[in-house]
This record gives C-alpha cells, structure tokens and sequence, in this order.
C-alpha cells in the first residue's frame, strides 16, 4: 500500500484484495486530509480481506478551499409579475439554481467540523426535520428530487428489482432504466417550458452525477429506443451537459460503481459555466460508510464538506453568488451496525421452503429493505397473494412457517424484520398495508416488501450475500438534509424550521418538514417554469410542495408570484 500527497496532486488506492491499483488526479490544492483515510483503511482492512471477491475500494482524496468567503453584493429585489394577458418579458440578470446532493449525508453531521457546510447551513434556512421517499435509496431520492412525484407515481421505487421486460426471462438489475421513469424530470420541464416555446432558449441544465446509474436512470428516454416506455406519456430529455461517470480515470467498477468526490467535483466546475440550473451528486460519505463503517465516514464527510467549499467558491470567483440559490441536500441517512457479519436477514431460504406449497418467489435486498416478487406474472391475482401472504406470515411469525409448508422455516434474526407490507393491498390481510404516508406502491418495489430494524439489514440469497456495515433503504434512514442557502437576497438567513411537535416519528409528514419531492417545486418556482397541474400527464401536479419558509418572498404573500421566467429577472 502507498499514499502519495504532493503539491497539487493527490492519490490513494485501496484494494480489498490482491492487488493494488493506483491513481494519479491531478487538483487544485486545498485541504489534505489523505492522511486520516490513509490511517483509516489500513486499521480496517483486516476486517475485509477475507471477503473473497470483495470489490475495490479507492479513495481519492480531493482539494478544495474550505474557506467561507464573505457574501458578494446584493442585488435589486425581482421584478414584479407580468399582468395578466401580458407575454412574460425576460429580465437582463440570470438565476443559477444548484441542488448539490451529499449522498447519506445526516442532519447531525452538519457541524463546525464541516466548515463549509455549516456557513450554508447559518446563511439560508435549514430544515430539521426531512424525509427522503421510501425506499430510502439512492436512485429513487435523487428521482423523486428531480420529479417532484412519489414512487407511486414515477416508478422508481428502489435500487434493486425484478425487470420482467422479458416475462419468461426475468432479470435483476438496478432500476436505473430511464424507460421505467414514468414522470417528467425537472430537465424536461425546462426544456418544454422555456425552449421549446421559445421563451428562453439559452436557458441550460447540467448534471455531474458521481454513480453510474444516476447517469443512467437521467439519461434520457432517447436512449433506448428498443424499450416502450412505462408511460407512453412521458419522454424525457437528458440534462444539456451530462457526465458519465464512468469515463473518469478514477472510476471505481464493480461493487461501487461510482467516480470519488475529489474528481466528480473537479468535472463539475467544468460544467458549471454554462448551467443555469445544476445537480450535482457526491457519493464518498455513502460509499465509504457502506463498506467500512463509521471511522471512514467520518473522514469522509471533511472531504466532501470541502468539495462543497470549492463548488462555492467557483460561483462566487465568477461573480454568481450574489443571484445564486443553493440547495444542499441528502437522498437519506445511514445505519452502521457493529456487527455487519451476523445482522442479516435472508428470506430466500425460506421462500425456496415454502415454493413446496406456493409459486416460487424472489427476494431482492436493498439493505435495509427486501422486496419479494411472485415470478411467474401470468399466474391469477388470487394465486399470487396467497404465496405473499404464506411468505409474510411465516416471515414476521404470526404462522408457524412448517403448517404452512412443511420443512419451512424462519430465517435468522427475523425479529428484527419491522414491517412487511404489500404494494398491493390483500383484503384477506389488511394488516399487511402499506403505511399511507409511504407513497410508493408500484410493482417495480416488488410484491411484498419487508423493512429492517435499526442495526439490522437484508442479505440475499445467504449472509454472503451484502457483509457490509453501512445500510439504508429502512425507516430509520428516512432523516435527510434539506438546507437552502446561496447569495441571492431572496434566500432567508439563519433560520431554522423545527418540527412543530417533540417526538417526529419516521413515518411523519408534517406541514412544516421538507422532504425530496420538495425541490423540483421549489426550483421550478425559482425558475419561473409555469408548471400546471394539467401540464402532467395525468393532470395531478407536483406531490412536493415549494419551501416557502425558505423565501423571502412568502413573507408578505402566501402565494408569491416566481421571482424569474425562466430563470430571468431585472
């Protein structure tokens, strides 16, 4: 093993299995916390080694300038709306929106140890209370961030699934299938609302997304021209500037799949001169959580605060700060248990069991959550539940699992499965409803889908099959960041919106918290896009709501007016 660290260039490798690779960035110098991952990862290989086959993990650890420089000049208030009956006139300046995602990133972790992040947190509005949609993954947040829409409703529920395109040959893959995202994207709507009209046609969106299938699942439903869409309704754009990840020298392949903070950053301020509208999406606090633990977490949350710094900072040296909005958000939290080798859950035993008796079932873990699926599609409904609902009384114990199949049994540590729910609902077992505040019933999350409780996760088909410490995808990881800051004059300062009741369960959805389907509304408000309920497809408008509390503008009127069109203001 080697750490280099050098004036403006930084490498760390770590491979978690013979052989070792290394990668050379070179960046602009900042801070150097190489050292600490360095230290981190040595102390804990051990742990690791004997994983045969466990996948690559490199850390590469980026520069940046933590430095919170002082706020720019302020700009004049926005004009005010255009009467009605009259054509919306651009204004000369321009808003540039950014929703920057630090993937698994928890609202505790904010701190004066994150220099970066805390000044956004104490110069814009900062949400104590904020849910991701379940399931608490990766693919369906940054989704449900760019739709504005719940799983029910854009069909990416989960990471993880049963792709039955093929019914006689059904394949599990990531649900990263632009085809199966069945609502418009923020993307699309600023490329309908403002180019082609013709209202704004300079107006540009990027994204620089640091894991392989979000690229994936925003690539855009021109993509594939194979595969019908899942809503023949919908047809999405890709963002105008859209990086794959996996052309990055230091992309990490299998088991990670995703390109490190320091580099993904690197590109992003490539891109970032022509966006008006930015996402950007860092994955080393997720990643390195996932595979070892709390310790290197906690050196990576210093490096991607640091990230944040620079991304800032490139705003503020081109003179945007000042008409900037950022949104600085997670896509869930994250569950490290202390004990990754024995805290699983394997269903698929017990479903193998019961296929004596019932059709055969799959189960697909998603960490913290497992969904079950009936694999033979053609079979009657009534056939199908009574194979879920056997599954899910023997799996949670309110059947002996043998009566119901002989040879059946639980699996271990199945206690410590917290709920078990159908995506649809069995009148025969009302008890296995899905809990109204989870908007996220669609085939993609399976037939049944089963959640872990805290410290505990789903391993499938046996333990093998996911030893890492780090989960979500589970109620307890439903806690995300929502924190909207920048320089623009429009964003409150220093405020702080807490629950309005002591005890918020995970399941709660109170008026006053934030959750991810909140911030395609909000941007589309920032933006001007004009966005109506009977623009969607199915005429239901956003499920999220704009954060207000975050606004200026809402102070004296409940139902401001934009403050731009199409991202133009005088």
């Amino acid at each position: 093993m080697i750490s280099v660290c050098c004036p403006c260039q930084y490498r760390l490798a770590i491979r978690l299995e013979p052989g070792i690779a290394t990668i050379p960035l070179a960046e602009t110098c900042g801070v150097d916390p190489a050292t600490i991952f360095g230290e981190i990862i040595m102390l804990l290989r051990p742990l690791f080694t004997p994983l045969a086959g466990f996948a690559a993990l490199l850390c590469v650890v980026g520069c940046g300038n933590s430095a919170v420089p002082d706020v720019a000049s302020v700009p004049p208030a926005p004009a005010p709306a255009p009467a009605p009956g009259t054509p919306p006139v651009l204004g000369t300046k321009k808003l540039t929106v950014v929703v920057a995602v630090v993937d698994s990133l928890m609202p505790q972790e904010i701190t004066a140890t994150t220099p970066n992040l805390d000044a956004l947190k104490s110069e814009g509005t900062f949400y104590t209370e904020s849910r991701a949609i379940f399931s608490a993954e990766t693919i369906p947040n940054h989704v449900a961030m760019m739709t504005g829409v719940n799983p029910a409703r854009s069909g990416i529920a989960t990471n993880n699934f049963i792709d039955f395109l093929d019914p006689l040959n059904p394949v599990e893959r990531d649900l990263s299938l632009p085809e199966e995202l069945a609502a418009n994207t923020l993307f699309t709507w600023v490329d309908r609302k403002c180019r082609v009209n013709g209202l704004n046609p300079d107006i540009k969106t990027g994204a620089t997304l640091s894991k392989k299938y979000l690229f994936e699942v925003f690539q855009g439903d021109a993509f594939d021209a194979q595969r019908a869409n899942r809503n023949a309704k919908v047809f999405n754009v890709p963002p105008d500037s859209h990086w794959d990840p996996t052309s990055s020298p230091a992309y990490i392949g299998p088991g990670f799949e995703y390109t490190p903070d320091a580099p993904t950053m690197q590109q992003a301020l490539t891109q970032l001169p022509e966006a008006d509208f930015f996402f950007v999406s860092l994955g080393d606090v997720d990643r390195f959580a996932h595979a070892l633990g709390t310790a290197a977490r906690s050196a990576a949350l210093l490096t991607a605060d640091a990230q944040i710094g620079r991304l800032r900072t490139a705003l503020e040296d081109a003179g945007r700060w000042e008409n900037t909005v950022m949104i600085v958000t997670s896509d869930h939290g994250t569950d490290i248990a202390t004990n990754p080798f024995t805290n699983g859950i394997s269903t698929q035993g017990t479903l193998d069991a019961l296929a004596g008796c019932f059709t055969p079932m799959t189960a697909v873990q998603n960490g913290g959550s497992d969904s079950l699926y009936v694999m033979d599609r053609s079979l009657p409904l009534a056939q199908r539940q009574a194979a879920l609902r056997a599954a899910r009384a023997c799996l949670i114990g309110t059947t002996d699992c043998a009566t119901l199949c002989p040879g059946a049994t639980r699996p271990a540590n199945a206690a410590q499965i917290a709920g078990a729910w159908y995506t649809q609902d069995d009148a025969a077992d009302p008890e296995g409803s899905m809990p109204a505040s989870l908007v996220s019933r669609h085939p993609n999350l399976g037939d049944l889908v089963l959640v872990a409780a805290r410290g505990f996760k789903f391993s499938e088909p046996d333990a093998s099959g996911n030893p890492i410490p780090g989960n979500h995808g589970h109620p307890v990881t439903f806690r995300n960041v929502m924190l909207v800051s920048g320089g623009s004059p429009w964003v409150k300062k220093g405020q702080v919106i807490a629950a309005s009741t002591a005890t918020p369960s995970d399941f709660d959805r109170l008026p006053e918290q934030a959750e991810n389907i909140d911030i395609t509304p909000t941007v589309a408000w920032l933006l001007g896009l004009n966005i109506q309920p009977g623009d969607f497809p199915e005429g239901a408008g956003f499920d999220g709501r704009i954060l207000d509390q975050a606004f200026s503008q809402f102070d004296t009127a409940p139902n401001a007016a934009a403050p731009t069109v199409c991202g133009r203001f005088s």
